[in-house]
């Protein structure tokens, strides 16, 4: 059952600052997920030694198996 009077302007203005929380903590959640995205693009890992190691197909000889 709903109530027989709802004033759903009255309503709207109550609950402001509770949806305008929410909007914020997800803009900071999301801010926080970009900067960690970012943060993983920029500091990922290369291979060590990287202009030495030899890549399978390139360059090199294919020696069979016995």
């Amino acid at each position: 059952m709903s109530p027989p009077d709802t004033n759903t302007e009255k309503q709207a203005k109550r609950h402001k600052p509770a949806l305008g929380g929410m909007w914020l903590g997800l803009a900071f959640v999301a801010l926080l997920f970009i900067g960690y995205v970012v943060y993983e693009i920029v500091s990922g890992e290369e291979p060590e030694g990287a202009e030495t190691q030899i890549q399978p197909g390139v360059d090199t000889e294919i020696v069979p198996s016995e």
